[in-house]
């Protein structure tokens, strides 16, 4: 994903913030979908593929949690972030850990910040998909692994 553009959906209800955010993330090298409401974030998602989302948690129609909720349901591993101004409150929901949200950022924030740290979970995303795991090492039937020597045992 390197030299095409990253989508990024920008779920924010405050029109200055979402501005702001779809400024920073063009700026950069990103191609933000910004949504005003939960259910319009939805709606893109599903018409859209995209590498991340960053959805304010208090949004009209659906919350914040309400779409991550539905975004693991399609995708368990893309990054999630949430905006908001209760991060002492969302601190403590079990379903942030649950949902592996990203990060969750307490408002204000800075936009560099959170640009920074979904450009790194995608990044950790993309290396992830890219190199599975590697298998386990097979082990003769002793049940110690083999040292590859021939004629050698472990």
């Amino acid at each position: 994903m390197p030299t095409e553009k990253r989508k990024v959906l920008i779920a924010e209800d405050n029109p200055g913030l979402a501005r702001v955010l779809s400024f920073k993330f063009k700026s950069c090298g990103f191609e933000p979908i910004t949504c005003g409401n939960g259910g319009e974030a939805w709606k893109s998602f599903c018409d859209s593929q995209v590498a991340a989302v960053v959805s304010d948690h208090e949004m009209p129609i659906m919350s914040g949690i309400e779409l991550i909720e539905r975004v693991r349901e399609m995708d368990a591993t893309l990054p999630c972030f949430l905006v908001t101004g209760r991060q002492l409150e969302l601190s403590r929901d079990p379903r942030v850990v649950k949902l592996k949200i990203d990060t969750v950022f307490g408002k204000p924030f800075s936009p560099g910040t959170v640009v920074s740290a979904v450009s790194d979970a995608i990044n950790q995303h993309a290396s992830k998909a890219a190199c599975p795991p590697a298998p386990a090492a097979s082990t003769p039937s002793g049940g110690m692994p083999s040292t590859g020597l021939p004629g050698a045992s472990a």
